[in-house]
């Protein structure tokens, strides 16, 4: 697979849970979900995943538009959330991702703080 299709792999697999999605991540993959601090490794990423959609409920990713070019892949794309105790809704994130040898070794994500406290009800 190119690195956009590994990327697009992962955020399908995404779609049906963080277990299954781990195996698009380097050993020593870096995450970030801007502005929140960086994890490392598939064991992090999964604890800050599961946490987080503990919360916000399990996500549906909408990819809408990509550009790569060698190992970076970014994705513009709507991450559609239905928290537990709130109402559903659609979060606007652009990802950035680079490729290794066929696994994700960085992961950056960007979304507006005001539109996910709004879509959640949580201050930040």
């Amino acid at each position: 697979m190119n690195p956009e299709e590994i990327v697009a792999s992962f955020c399908d697999e995404l779609n049906k849970g963080v277990v299954g999605s781990l195996i698009y991540l380097s050993e020593d993959c870096i995450y970030q979900n801007m502005p929140f601090p960086a994890v490392r490794g598939p064991e992090e990423v999964k604890n800050v995943l599961e946490g987080f959609f503990a919360v916000v409920g399990p996500v549906r990713i909408e990819t809408l538009r990509v550009a790569a070019t060698g190992n970076f892949v970014m994705n513009e794309r709507i991450d559609y959330f239905s928290p537990p105790n709130g109402k559903p809704f659609g979060l606007p994130v652009s990802g950035a991702f680079e490729i290794e040898h066929g696994k994700i070794v960085a992961w950056r994500d960007y979304f507006c703080m005001k539109q996910f406290s709004e879509g959640t009800g949580l201050d930040f």
